[in-house]
């Protein structure tokens, strides 16, 4: 029998319910989240009820104790620029289906651009570029606990087994139409699915680092870009929300104090570059919305501890701002599982700034519009630029 009752999130802000609702979703329930905050929760049966109210309850809580506080915010005057109407009428996307966008054309220099931008940060500080597979091992989400903090994220990877009877079987299988049906059938082939598809771009630099001894004062600088894919059940939307999406990260190893500085440092720069491009945004004590498991007093941690701040782009005609960066400390987490330190045996800390490539984009065309004639000079000056033969 389906439960349903009203559950009241009035007192939150609206980034805070929908998080709440992200988790709600997670353990199996549906949720109506109403204007004015109530969240409409329905579950089969009395346990599953009860499981629900017991995890919204709980981050309800979280919630109240971790006040928003912001870092600095941009003058620039409220601007709204395309729709997501507009957005998704445009010729340069190309939806393939639920998470999954193209971009071509224009918008795809407007990507371009955003993108040389933060590879260029990069270059500043000396970063070394490392490329990874999109595919990892399923273990590697274990050791750093990805899989039990964040399990409604993860893409499994896996593949037919190299045996002629069950490969025949597929390929006549296959030629009739895909339905539910049949994909449960082909499912039940499979081999175990051993691999994911990375939810984070900088995950494998910590295992690859496994054992690293710093010299005495030194910070480790690394860059990496990639796809990143994270599930977000039915909340996809073109660019702003992916199942695929694009990072470009900056990962520095070395002391607490020299992290804490030089994410400082960046977050300053990327500020100012909003600043530039006249883009109204603010930086923002954060964390990450939710854990599944029993330790919600993470969030709090997180916070009080300031060890993650967001980029935030303000967007009028949408419920919470988006956030498009991240600077993060990670104090010695990674460095602890991985064996990570000086020379002389004190553990070292890792930090991380990543900038989310897709959203950059959809903020921008969001404040700006998708005319041209309406952007700053310098991104106008990049995307309209003649192109090189040569190139």
């Amino acid at each position: 029998m389906t439960r349903t009752c009203d559950f009241d999130l009035t007192a939150l802000t609206a980034e805070s319910r929908l998080a709440i609702v992200d988790g709600l979703l997670a353990i199996g329930v549906t949720v109506d989240l109403q204007p004015d905050g109530i969240a409409q929760i329905s579950a089969t049966g009395e346990a599953k009820m009860g499981e629900a109210l017991g995890f919204a309850e709980a981050m309800r809580k979280t919630h109240r104790l971790v006040a928003r506080r912001v870092l600095r915010e941009t003058s620039a005057p409220s601007a709204q620029g395309c729709s997501d109407e507009d957005l998704a009428a445009s010729e340069d996307l190309h939806f393939f289906a639920d998470g999954l966008t193209g971009i071509s054309g224009q918008l795809l220099k407007l990507f371009r651009y955003f993108e040389a931008t933060f590879a260029d940060l990069a270059d500043d500080y000396a970063a070394l570029d490392q490329h990874y597979p999109v595919m990892m091992p399923a273990k590697l989400l274990q050791e750093v606990g990805y899989t039990s903090n964040f399990p409604q994220h993860v893409t499994l990877c896996s593949h037919f087994p190299d045996q002629l009877p069950v490969l025949e079987q597929v390929a006549q299988m296959a030629k009739e139409p895909l339905s539910k049906a049949r994909a449960a059938e082909l499912g039940a082939v499979m081999e175990g699915p051993e691999h994911v598809l990375t939810p984070a771009v900088c995950l494998p630099c910590y295992s690859q680092h496994a054992g690293l001894r710093l010299a005495r004062g030194e910070v480790r600088r690394l860059t990496m870009q990639n796809h990143v894919f994270r599930y977000e059940a039915n909340r996809f939307q073109p660019l702003s929300r992916g199942w695929d999406f694009s990072v470009r990260d900056i990962v520095f190893f070395g002391s607490g104090a020299e992290l804490t500085r030089l994410r400082a440092e960046v977050m300053e720069r990327v500020f100012a570059f909003c600043e530039t491009l006249g883009m109204q945004v603010s930086l923002e004590l954060a964390n990450d919305p939710f854990f599944v498991d029993s330790s919600r007093d993470k969030v709090v941690y997180q916070r009080m501890g300031e060890v993650k701040y967001e980029l935030l782009f303000h967007i009028s005609d949408r419920d919470a701002p988006l956030a498009a960066s991240s600077f993060n400390l990670h104090r010695d987490f990674y460095t602890s599982t991985y064996d990570i330190a000086f020379a002389d045996g004190t553990r070292a800390e890792s930090a991380c700034m990543g900038f989310g490539l897709e959203r950059w984009l959809y903020a921008f065309v969001r404040q700006k519009g998708l005319d041209p004639s309406g952007w700053p000079d310098p991104v106008r000056r990049a995307v309209m630029a003649p192109q090189d033969p040569a190139d």
